[in-house]
């Protein structure tokens, strides 16, 4: 017999399948549920870390606070005016601005308030950029622009408000021995909540008042999961004369925490995978082996008319193969929308894993082929006389 062309031999191998429809479908549903169960706990777990990480950043784990360190005269080191825009060249930082601390300041209503009675509410002289690095709101008013920053004006943290009892904008507060107007208050922040006691000020207007005002800290919003690349070079960023003369806070740990948990969910989810797979493997073999002892007669005449004992193995992995490629497929679309299904339950965005899905319906074709190689090899093996002897 001549050699079977490429087109033939998937031709001739799809008619099996094809032939015995209802068993071939139970045969790709056994395959089918292992890459579902992949694909699907794969995507379930990335739309978590996703969500996870959306709400983690929302309270500051991708913040990083840099504060002056202590240098090697046990004093402390201030931080270099040039800090701050030279962080903001670091790639994946989206935002930095500084803060500087006015130290023995208390906020007053009214003038005639003791010193002594400042409470716990502080002064701090803030750039016009923290609003936006910090995703500070405002429950009411406006944030400081280019003309509020070079005058005698506040805005308001949420608790320090409440403390003073403020209750309309444009009303005077007694700050460092001068009179501020109240143009804003916002609202409680989860990024930095030590704002939230704190009158700010223009920075611009707080250093024409005291020039040797030094920045206390530097707040520095970074890109999602660019917490330790940026933290490794903030050090040589902010001084490179003395890095080790620099503080900076620790990435938040819940995030790692979070990382542990998601390889333990996958490493659950590609156990029960393989054993799915290894059922459907099961299940492909069984069909194959039926339908070589029905299929007798048809394998013993092309064997007669002279097909090759080649071609037999061949065309029986290729049925095989399209058995365990069917249920690949229909395994990574039923993955993909329990995904879909899982996000729309939960309200977040969903991140089916495409890579899961291509890798799965590769693995399920590889898994098909080689359950087909054993049917195979025993229909190749069979002889035409005994075959037709059989019928």
């Amino acid at each position: 017999m001549a050699r079977m062309s490429v087109r033939d031999a998937l031709a001739t191998a799809w008619l099996g399948p094809s032939a015995r429809l209802s068993r071939s479908l139970l045969s790709i549903l056994g395959v089918a549920i292992g890459i579902a169960t992949l694909v699907a706990i794969m995507g379930i777990t990335a739309t978590n870390e996703a969500r996870l990480r959306t709400e983690l950043e929302s309270m500051g784990s991708n913040v990083l606070v840099v504060t002056p360190g202590i240098g090697p005269d046990q004093e402390p080191v201030l931080l270099p005016e040039e800090a701050v825009p030279m962080i903001r060249r670091i790639g994946p930082v989206v935002g930095a601005a500084g803060v500087r601390s006015i130290e023995g300041v208390g906020v007053f209503r009214s003038d005639l308030v003791p010193a002594s009675m400042h409470g716990s509410l502080t002064a701090l002289a803030v750039q016009p950029e923290l609003a936006e690095t910090m995703d500070l709101v405002l429950a009411e008013g406006r944030w400081f622009d280019a003309a509020s920053a070079t005058v005698p004006t506040t805005v308001l943290g949420a608790r320090a408000a409440e403390h003073l009892g403020v209750t309309e904008l444009g009303q005077r507060l007694w700050i460092d021995n001068s009179w501020y107007a109240v143009i804003g208050v916002l609202e409680a922040s989860r990024l930095a909540p030590d704002l939230d006691s704190a009158a700010l000020l223009g920075e611009q207007w707080s250093l024409e008042q005291r020039p040797d005002l030094a920045q206390s800290t530097i707040y520095v919003r970074v890109g999602s999961g660019a917490e330790d690349s940026v933290r490794s070079v903030l050090d040589d960023t902010v001084n490179p004369a003395m890095p080790r003369a620099v503080n900076i806070s620790a990435p938040s740990q819940l995030a790692e925490a979070q990382d542990v948990v998601d390889d333990t969910f996958q490493n659950l989810a590609l156990g029960l995978a393989a054993v799915a797979l290894l059922v459907g493997a099961i299940g492909i073999v069984n069909t194959m082996v039926i339908a070589v002892l029905e299929r007798r007669a048809e394998i013993a005449l092309r064997r007669a008319v002279g097909a090759r004992a080649g071609q037999i193995r061949t065309q029986f992995m290729l049925e095989a193969g399209f058995l365990g490629l069917g249920g690949g497929l229909a395994g990574a679309v039923l993955g993909v929308v329990v995904t879909f299904v899982y996000g729309a339950w939960q309200g977040t965005p969903s991140h089916p894993d495409l890579v899961a899905a291509g890798a799965g319906v590769a693995l399920a074709l590889l898994v098909g082929v080689v359950s087909g190689v054993y049917p195979a090899l025993r229909a190749a093996r069979l002889s035409p006389v005994e075959g037709l002897r059989s019928e």
